[in-house]
């Protein structure tokens, strides 16, 4: 996730928690206790979602796009606290706000239930705390210049073989009967010599010219 898609994210929450964006802090960071009510921010679980994409930019230039997703904690100090992060979850579902996640290229699509996390603070104060944890889902993308193949040169003596020729031996089964034109045949006891063979010419294949389209 890039620097300005965390700002964006810092941004909307304190926009929809209604609450300045000093008072909305990335937790794990030395600094003095905040006066209430203020919202802190956590991310973990970085993973991918699916494959890298590859995208062309250019000759021999790629962008490469990995899908993620990851978890925002996003937790409130102060009253209605519950309430407040409640309201937060349910406005990541307008309209104009997924339009401009859109155009941050981030997501918020899921949120897990509120909790309330309220206790006794040193076991004197009484303190509201809720926590809620949003999945985003967001592309991790770094430019790639593998080059290209411009050209490439075969050496080699490649050799012109013509088809070989595909020969159609005559049927000795099917040869035509021969007879005295009466319709009886050589075999009907006429005496008469049969009569020579039918055309026994060989032929081939020389040429076969396909018309079609094949997939």
């Amino acid at each position: 996730m890039t620097r300005d898609q965390m700002d964006f994210l810092h941004g909307i929450v304190a926009e929809l928690l209604a609450l300045p964006g000093k008072q909305v802090v990335w937790a794990q960071q030395n600094m003095p206790r905040l006066c209430r009510p203020f919202a802190t921010l956590q991310i973990f679980g970085k993973r991918y979602e699916k494959s890298e994409e590859l995208r062309p930019t250019g000759p021999g230039q790629y962008k490469v796009v990995v899908p993620m997703t990851c978890t925002l904690a996003v937790q409130y100090f102060g009253a209605d606290a519950a309430s407040h992060l409640e309201t937060m979850t349910t406005g990541f579902s307008r309209p104009t706000i997924v339009d401009r996640c859109f155009a941050a290229k981030v997501a918020v699509y899921d949120a897990e239930g509120t909790t309330d996390l309220s206790g006794l603070l040193e076991g004197q104060t009484w303190e509201e705390r809720a926590a809620v944890d949003l999945h985003v889902r967001f592309n991790s993308e770094v430019d790639d210049a593998p080059g290209y193949i411009e050209s490439v040169v075969i050496e080699a003596d490649i050799e012109k073989h013509l088809p070989q020729d595909t020969v159609i031996e005559p049927n000795p089964d099917e040869r035509p009967e021969t007879g005295t034109g009466d319709g009886k045949g050589a075999s009907s006891g006429s005496g008469e010599e049969p009569s020579p063979p039918g055309d026994e010419t060989e032929y081939y294949i020389d040429t076969v010219q396909v018309d079609g389209i094949f997939d």
